[in-house]
């Protein structure tokens, strides 16, 4: 059932909550604000949600298929008890939302995120400060850049099937690395990014150079070509640079049979489950112990 934000919001209350706010039925919908910039997002919130309920965030790709990952997602995120956003980055504002500054060199989609997740606190109650964030595609790239700049709101992170990547390179400008003041605005990586969990998740069959891939030739010189070898060259080099001591994983799962497609994904490869395994979360919406 879909329902306009506002019925929505009546439904769940607003106020944040210590406890359960339990609902008639768990909802599903899209909410819009802002007047210059939208900031718009599909959400699904489980029939009972607590404030510190699991939050998980869905990046969609180049299709702007946001709506899609809401849908693919809510099932197994309602068994959690988890609360799904996934927002929309309209072409007409968000062009190049994967490297989080937009193409007009002014919007950034970062940001719209950020300002996002405080309106779902606002209007379900839930605490976003700490959030599950994955991306498929160009959704992919967009979370390990979100993670690499906001560190402190990434509990964990899974990038499915990005294109290419931004290497842990202080010598190189971002968003090919991560030269201090090089990143948007003039801002430069969280001192804290090496600490959050990033989950790399491709296709055995998902090789195809299409249009769209990014072939620039200091692209295609260190990160290869085509999605699989990039994938496995940038894990190598993000386990190099990050510290046994106290560097969180870096993992690579090449996924045996999928292809370039989030919904056959999902439905063909249990893509939805692998992504909550790697966020460490099981059927009571808690994570692992260990």
């Amino acid at each position: 059932m879909w329902l306009q934000s506002t019925q929505c919001a009546a439904l769940m209350g607003a106020e944040p909550v210590a406890g359960a706010t339990p609902c008639r039925a768990s909802e599903s919908g899209f909410h819009s604000f802002g007047e210059t910039v939208p900031r718009s997002y599909y959400y699904h919130v489980p029939a009972t949600v607590r404030r510190d309920s699991p939050v998980i965030v869905s990046v969609h790709g180049i299709s702007l298929n946001a709506a899609e990952h809401m849908v693919r997602m809510r099932s197994l995120a309602e068994r959690l008890g988890a609360v799904v956003i996934a927002p929309w980055f309209d072409r007409t504002h968000y062009r190049g939302y994967q490297k989080l500054l937009c193409r007009d060199g002014e919007t950034r989609a970062d940001l719209a995120l950020i300002e996002i997740l405080d309106d779902v606190t606002a209007r379900f109650g839930v605490d976003t400060g700490s959030i599950f964030l994955a991306g498929f595609s160009g959704g992919g790239q967009f979370a390990h850049r979100f993670a690499l700049l906001h560190a402190d709101r990434v509990r964990s992170c899974v990038t499915c099937s990005a294109g290419w990547y931004t290497y842990p390179d202080p010598s190189a400008a971002y968003p090919f690395g991560t030269a201090a003041g090089s990143c948007p605005d003039g801002s430069s990586p969280h001192p804290d990014a090496h600490k959050v969990p990033i989950h790399v998740l491709v296709g055995s069959r998902d090789n195809h150079v299409e249009p769209s891939l990014n072939m620039d030739a200091d692209v295609v010189s260190r990160q290869g070509v085509g999605r699989v070898t990039r994938a496995r060259r940038w894990v190598k080099a993000m386990q190099q640079a990050r510290s046994p001591i106290d560097g969180a994983p870096v993992t690579l799962l090449r996924v045996q049979q999928m292809k370039h497609d989030f919904s056959k994904a999902v439905d063909r490869n249990g893509l939805d489950a692998l992504i909550m395994e790697r966020f460490g979360l099981h059927a009571s919406g808690r994570e692992y112990d260990a």
